[in-house]
């Protein structure tokens, strides 16, 4: 096996972010990621996310910003999987899409829907998990300190 390098795109509704959804029946869970996928040879990280949004649900994005890089070691099933998540935040161009409750998507031959989800639904969710590993917590903290700061400004 090799590590496998991965671009991902944050898109926020309010409290919700778009997030691929896919039910794992061997497992019997449903896991949930951000829209993205692989780097490829002599691309970049911030090309592949543009790309991959591109690719996968045909939407633009504007101004990706990175903002988090996980390093994501995981089992599944009876395999190791190792991957680096760069972890990037952008906007939509289409105003529309933030409308919609799903957006089609489609992981190279696979269909599948892309969902907006409050990111409260992922704490202690034993049924639905947000991947990569680390990214719920890393969110969690964000969220808190953007209501401490908004918090600080309403009262100043």
């Amino acid at each position: 096996m090799k590590i496998r390098t991965v671009s991902l795109c944050l898109i926020r509704r309010g409290d919700q972010i778009l997030v691929e959804e896919t039910f794992d029946k061997d497992v019997m869970k449903t896991f949930y990621r951000p829209v993205g996928g692989t780097v490829e040879y002599g691309e970049n990280t911030k090309e592949t996310v543009i790309r991959e949004v591109r690719e996968e649900i045909n939407a633009e994005i504007t101004a990706p910003k990175l903002i988090f890089v996980i390093e994501n070691i995981f089992k599944y099933m009876d395999q190791i999987g190792h991957e680096i998540d760069f972890i990037y935040e952008a906007e939509l161009t289409d105003a529309n899409l933030y409308n919609k409750h799903e957006i089609d998507g489609i992981e190279g031959e696979v269909k599948y829907k892309a969902v907006w989800k409050p990111i409260i639904d992922f704490i202690n969710n034993p049924t639905e998990k947000l991947v990569p590993d680390g990214l719920l917590e890393l969110l969690s903290n964000k969220n808190i300190e953007e209501m401490s700061i908004i918090k600080h400004i309403r009262t100043t």
